[in-house]
């Protein structure tokens, strides 16, 4: 597909898209077992062990301060599997960016090492810059919350944010600033396009995997039992004292199967979400290159005929070299 069409149209895009994934979806979940799965087992390691020898270590542990730290030092092994993974994923967000460029080029995926490096030579400047999105994403949250400001300004930025990734990956002589303008200039007479490509996206990628899995474990009556593995946090919850306030407003009350659902839910969501990361970024990544190549014809046809402009310069300079004669 032609960068011609890839900017005239978001559909073209998402079958390209498909294309791409479908034919290297195996290299894609290869790729993406550790960041995801490696962010789950350090939690449920680190959770485990610190909770699981949490009554023990208190019962043989001389001061409080010293049972504080030796269930810190069991967390300790989980959490550097979380770390690592977790640096693992925020890597793939540009890494991912370079494999689609070399399955454009080559039609393969291979040799994950050289398209990580894209983002770990510049590990300092990638951590600058994943600062400043977490910054700005703080700032946005906390517009939400304010009834003066709404979702839609953050959501207005947000979605002129949405190629910086890309912006990083490929245009790397750029200062962590101008990540964020050149992605405004390209998502700039964009707007609803990216907006509803975004949608689409995430409806697909995000939601409709979502409830498949979920009906998938109803079908195999696995719901009720790996629900009941996070009956302990509703279980910590002051539900009586809640549910006795929102019986007085009317509402209904919330139960510990409730929560522990809403729990499992939300943990499948989040894995959908990592493991169908490739998806998303193959999208942008096509998406940004018929956006630049767009940009770039419409910065050519602007020009002025250069030229016309060097031979006045020239018949210019000859006229000043006869004066100094």
């Amino acid at each position: 597909m032609s960068k011609g069409k890839i900017k005239n149209s978001i559909w073209l895009v998402l079958v390209d898209c498909i294309k791409i994934y479908f034919s290297n979806i195996d290299k894609f979940i290869l790729y993406m077992l550790f960041p995801v799965l490696g962010q789950i087992i350090g939690l449920i390691l680190a959770f485990g062990l610190g909770v699981g020898f949490a009554d023990r270590i208190a019962e043989k542990a001389t001061s409080m301060s010293n049972a504080l730290l030796y269930v810190f030092l069991l967390t300790i092994p989980g959490l550097l599997i979380f770390v690592k993974a977790f640096w693992d994923y925020m890597v793939a967000y540009v890494a991912l960016n370079s494999m689609t460029e070399g399955a454009l080029t080559t039609c393969k995926v291979y040799d994950f090492q050289s398209h990580r490096e894209v983002a770990t030579r510049r590990a300092g400047k990638y951590i600058l810059f994943l600062m400043a999105i977490g910054i700005l994403s703080c700032i946005a949250t906390f517009c939400c919350i304010i009834p003066v400001f709404g979702l839609i300004p953050p959501l207005i930025l947000w979605i002129y944010f949405i190629l910086v990734f890309q912006v990083f990956t490929f245009e790397q002589d750029l200062s962590i600033k101008e990540y964020f303008v050149k992605s405004m200039e390209l998502v700039k007479g964009n707007w609803a396009k990216t907006f509803c490509l975004m949608i689409i996206l995430g409806f697909f990628s995000i939601y409709i995997i979502t409830m498949g899995v979920t009906v998938i474990f109803d079908y195999l009556n696995l719901t009720d039992i790996t629900c009941s593995l996070f009956d302990i946090v509703g279980k910590s919850l002051p539900l009586e004292y809640i549910n006795k306030a929102l019986r007085y407003i009317n509402q209904p009350v919330i139960t510990v199967e409730m929560i522990s659902k809403s729990i499992f839910t939300s943990i499948v969501g989040i894995i959908v979400a990592e493991f169908t990361l490739p998806v998303r970024s193959i999208a942008y990544t096509l998406w940004y290159m018929g956006l630049s190549d767009s940009k770039g014809n419409e910065i050519q046809n602007l020009e002025p005929n250069r030229p016309k402009k060097q031979r006045k310069t020239k018949k210019k300079t000859k006229t000043e070299d006869e004066d100094i004669e």
